[in-house]
C-alpha cells in the first residue's frame, strides 16, 4: 500500500542540474570531481587511482578534501552527496 505517489514519481527520472548544483560543484577541483564520480560509480580507491592514473594515496587525499567540502563523515555519505548533487535541482 502506498500513501502517495510523490516519492515514486521523484525517483522515476533524474532531475536536471540547477544553479545550486553548479555552486556546490564549483567548490571542487576537477580531480575531486573525477574522484567523486568514481565513488558514485561504486569504485574502490585503487580502481579510481588506476582509472585516473594517480596514486591511491592521492585518491585518499582527494576523499579527505571531498568529505570536508561536502561536510560528510564517510565514503557512503560522499556517495549519497554525489547522488544528491546529480538529482537535486533546488537548494
Amino acid at each position: 500500500m502506498t500513501m502517495g505517489g510523490t516519492s515514486e514519481h521523484a525517483r522515476h527520472s533524474e532531475l536536471p542540474a540547477g544553479p545550486a548544483i553548479e555552486s556546490r560543484l564549483a567548490q571542487l577541483t576537477p580531480a575531486q570531481i573525477k574522484v567523486l564520480r568514481g565513488v558514485h560509480s561504486g569504485l574502490l580507491n585503487k580502481q579510481i587511482a588506476f582509472d585516473l592514473g594517480i596514486a591511491e594515496a592521492t585518491v585518499k587525499a582527494h576523499m579527505t578534501a571531498l568529505m570536508r567540502k561536502l561536510n560528510v563523515r564517510n565514503r557512503t555519505q560522499v556517495a549519497i552527496a554525489a547522488q544528491a548533487l546529480n538529482h537535486h535541482h533546488v537548494s
